[in-house]
């Protein structure tokens, strides 16, 4: 069953029996929804307290809730929870804190975790995931892999300012497919998810200039920045050992896919 915003808008405190009457008695709740920062209208405050309640005081209402009821919570975290997500071979036992990629989104993502895992203290059945860079049909169309790929379908320049930064992309297809194995196996815990391959920015333009047969030209631009990084290098041994987790789309599979569910008739 699939609830919406329409049945819960994340930003209401509901009561228990409300969330009943909203869920009824489900074997788990994969909770995936987030308010995520809108730099284009950021309008200060308002999108703080969006991100607080969206994110933070949700979570405290359903954990709350499904403890109480025995219900296993399965929640979509981020790498961005990170100290330093340019550090490489990161585990799920490194130092987390707000930082300049995550922002006050990253933060939300740190306190919703302490949330579920206080409550897992008392007897909250939880699993907690820090996915890599997801991308997928759906994608805002600010995010790397959705711009380009919509400037290649108009045969416009592909302007690269970092070509040697590296990043982990794993495809939606891959961690919802993690979730559901975990909560099969009962694997309680926090588990980072990832691809097993990063690549630069030069191969994903080129990537997808393949895969869209596109006529777009590769316009490097010099920002004089000479120093490179690999974002999000996550070790997912844990989870590999925990649920025998493995990403089965790979990039080039993962954009043709995009392509596909964009061009398909409405």
């Amino acid at each position: 069953k699939k609830i919406t915003r329409n049945e819960w808008n994340l930003e209401e405190w509901k009561s228990f029996e409300e969330f009943d009457n909203i869920f009824g008695s489900p074997l788990g709740i994969f909770h995936f929804g987030a308010k995520l920062p809108d730099k284009k209208n950021d309008n200060g405050n308002k999108n703080t307290q969006n991100i607080f309640n969206i994110n933070i005081r949700s979570c405290l209402n359903l954990g709350e809730w499904a403890m109480t009821r025995n219900i296993p919570i399965i929640f979509l975290s981020s790498a961005v929870v990170y100290e330093n997500p340019h550090a490489t071979k990161i585990v799920e036992t490194e130092l987390r804190a707000i930082n300049n990629l995550g922002g006050y989104y990253g933060l939300s993502k740190i306190l919703a975790e302490s949330i579920f895992n206080n409550l897992a203290k008392y007897g909250l059945k939880c699993i907690i995931f820090r996915p890599s860079s997801i991308y997928g049909h759906g994608l805002q169309s600010e995010k790397i892999i959705q711009n380009y790929l919509n400037l290649a379908l108009q045969n416009k320049d592909l302007i690269i300012n970092e070509p040697k930064n590296k990043i982990n992309f794993i495809h939606a297809y891959d961690v919802v497919n993690a979730a559901l194995r975990a909560y099969e196996v009962e694997s309680w815990g926090t588990f980072n998810i990832a691809s097993d391959e990063k690549n630069t920015i030069s191969e994903l333009v080129k990537i997808i200039i393949n895969v869209t047969g596109s006529n777009s030209k590769i316009v490097l631009k010099d920002n004089n920045n000479k120093n490179t990084f690999s974002r999000f290098d996550l070790e997912s041994k844990l989870a590999k050992k925990s649920f025998g987790f493995q990403s089965n789309i790979n990039l080039e599979k993962g954009i043709q896919l995009m392509k596909k569910k964009m061009l398909m008739p409405c």
